[in-house]
């Protein structure tokens, strides 16, 4: 289902940005005195058509900004026994274990009472690169690649030597996280939409590539940290053993649609800013968490212009 959905997501993109790239790429028509007088009256840059319309310029950017992403794979990091980082991994080895014990003062018993079931990615900081090529002052194509880490953090409830049922239960919480890395990859087509101020809006739309990469997947008892990624292998933890450990690389790709919009101010032929914001809609696809998600992103960029302006 996920080659399905890439496959009808680039025919679309495809069917849709060719014909208008193609479009950008023409001439504006001759047109009498009275039709350019009134196409002037409904488009207050109609005066300037014939001159610069179909002027191509290079745009470079740096986007800055906050990145909203969606929590359904942030679950992932919940150390539930399905997951493939998961806390009965740590309290099954016995070195551990008793560790465990000890740190929670135990004399008896600890195991895991309950897993948070709805985990939350934090608000994050995004930052990346920006190119496009405008077509004319209306039409462009872009490239931009942006890079933000998430972190996700909640509790795992742990019974400390159970009591008769009457009793009073010792529930301790043990703090659970993860963190990752994103790269997200946009292309796309941009339409502009100029006001007589010279201040535009746009709007855009293309496809997504995003490259995931966890980079911690720990809980902690009275600070003590422990890894749920299986370093170990088969052979397990064993203390004080120089014990062999393996270079885990968890990442996944996604590929997915992306929209946004937002207004231009330039500041003169050279700079210029572009507040606005995106959606993207797209898989994680860390291990067990397939679904298509939507996520958000509002962003700052800061732009620089090269050739002839066409705004």
């Amino acid at each position: 289902m996920k080659t399905v959905h890439i496959v009808i997501i680039f025919i679309i993109f495809i069917g849709w940005i060719a014909p208008l790239v193609v479009t950008a790429q023409n001439k504006v028509p001759a047109e009498s005195k009275r039709d350019r007088k009134k196409r002037a009256e409904t488009d207050p840059w109609a005066e300037f058509e014939d001159e610069i319309d179909s002027i191509p310029r290079w745009d470079f950017g740096i986007n800055l900004g906050a990145y909203f992403p969606n929590k359904y794979s942030a679950n992932f990091y919940n150390g539930n026994p399905d997951n493939v980082n998961n806390v009965k991994y740590v309290m099954s080895n016995k070195y551990w274990y008793q560790e465990i014990k000890n740190l929670l003062h135990a004399t008896d018993t600890v195991f895991v009472q309950g897993y948070p079931s709805d985990m939350h990615y934090q608000v994050a900081f995004t930052g990346g690169l920006f190119v496009r090529f405008n077509f004319n002052r209306k039409n462009g194509i872009f490239l931009e690649a942006n890079y933000t880490q998430l972190k996700a953090n909640a509790v795992v409830t742990m019974e400390v030597d159970p009591k008769p049922f009457a009793t009073f239960q010792d529930i301790r919480t043990i703090p659970i996280l993860g963190k990752e890395a994103r790269v997200m990859v946009d292309l796309g087509y941009q339409r502009s939409f100029p006001l007589k101020s010279k201040i535009y809006f746009f709007l855009q739309g293309g496809v997504i590539m995003c490259y995931t990469r966890v980079l911690k997947s720990v809980f902690l008892v009275e600070n003590r940290e422990y890894n749920l990624i299986n370093v170990y292998g088969s052979q397990g933890y064993i203390p004080n053993s120089n014990s062999q450990t393996y270079n885990i690389h968890q990442s996944a790709y996604g590929f997915g649609a992306y929209f946004g919009g937002g207004a231009g101010i330039p500041l003169n032929d050279l700079f210029g800013v572009e507040p606005g914001f995106s959606m993207q809609y797209y898989p994680v696809n860390l291990d067990s968490y397939p679904q298509w998600k939507p996520s958000f992103s509002v962003y700052f960029r800061i732009l620089l212009g090269a050739g002839k302006t066409g705004r």
